[in-house]
């Protein structure tokens, strides 16, 4: 089941956000601030976490890191007054999720209760894509295996054949089919050159001969 943190120092606000969401579709924590709950993070039980009310905002932005060295797919979202520009740029350079602007009224409960549907989405989707790689690099080893036993074979049975010193010619296969195919190349170039020379020497020997029997019939 999906797990939400609701971190409030107001009993009352945390129990107004966590009426927003589905109890059974959601495993809600609600505690008076994020330290109480951290266990829930570090077991990955708790994937979403809803920050609200009021806190010092520099202590959040060391916050953050902490949060996702715990788990680096945890979703923050923030729901704050204004807050300066430079610091808002501080805190999502950290990895927040979602900054919410606190507003009065239904809107600012409806747009919180959205923003936790998606992070929920997002951190499903990076948990496959990371499950994902994680199969290919299981996949890959044993190819990586073959290929590293294929080379030390190679590197081992080299020297072998280079060791009988019965011949003077100790080139590998593939050089004498490389220079063969070489070879080949250039015979192909010559051929038509040659015949060409044919041609003209046949022809001047027949046109030597038709001269030699014209004179002598004169």
């Amino acid at each position: 089941m999906n797990g939400l943190l609701i971190a409030n120092k107001n009993e009352e606000s945390r129990e107004q956000l966590a009426s927003l969401f589905d109890k059974n579709e959601y495993q809600i924590t609600k505690a008076d601030s994020v330290a109480n709950a951290l266990e829930g993070i570090i077991n990955k039980e708790i994937q979403v976490v809803v920050i609200d009310g009021s806190y010092d905002e520099q202590n959040i932005v060391k916050l953050i890191p902490l949060l996702k060295k715990c788990n680096r797919n945890i979703s923050i979202i923030l729901a704050s007054d204004e807050m300066p520009i430079d610091l808002e740029r501080r805190i999502r350079k950290e990895g927040i999720f979602y900054h919410a602007l606190k507003t009065a009224g239904e809107d600012n409960y409806e747009e919180i209760r959205q923003a936790v549907n998606y992070a929920f989405k997002k951190y499903e989707e990076n948990t496959n894509i990371q499950a994902t790689k994680k199969q290919r690099g299981k996949a890959m080893f044993p190819m990586k295996s073959v290929l590293s036993t294929i080379a030390i074979t190679m590197m081992l049975v080299s020297p072998a054949f280079a060791v009988d010193t019965s011949q003077t010619y100790n080139s590998g296969i593939l050089t004498l089919l490389f220079v063969g195919f070489c070879a080949l190349l250039i015979v192909a170039q010559l051929v038509p050159a040659v015949l060409v020379l044919f041609g003209m020497t046949k022809a001047v020997a027949q046109g030597v001969a038709e001269k030699r029997s014209s004179a002598k019939s004169h």
